[in-house]
């Protein structure tokens, strides 16, 4: 873990965590009013797989982290992060993001 300077902000989201649910990408929208042909926010939806046995769904949440860095700077715990039902996001800084991830199944985004 030396290799991380920690300078930028992070999004770590919970992979095992995330049920795909939309609320922050809904959280994002209602916040910032964004027009519909933009995205700054996307819950990408994966197929059902097995692993080891047993049945896993997948979702990816894909960020515009420059719009993040931006948001967080206003408020370190905005709405995309303190609506998630499943508290599968968290945002910090990169080096805190990468320690709880951390021996965990986790993607982290990074600005």
């Amino acid at each position: 873990m030396g290799r991380i300077q920690g300078n930028g902000i992070a999004l770590l989201l919970d992979l095992d965590d995330c049920t795909g649910c939309f609320s922050c990408e809904a959280a994002c929208r209602e916040t910032h009013r964004y027009p519909y042909e933009e995205d700054w926010m996307r819950v990408v939806r994966r197929d059902p797989f097995l692993v080891d046995g047993k049945l896993r769904q997948y979702h990816l949440v894909a960020p515009v982290m420059d719009k993040c860095a931006a948001c967080y700077d206003g408020e370190h715990e905005p709405l995309c992060v303190s609506g998630c039902p499943a508290a599968a996001l968290r945002i910090g800084s990169l080096a805190d993001m990468a320690r709880e991830a951390e021996g965990r199944h986790c993607a982290i985004y990074t600005a």
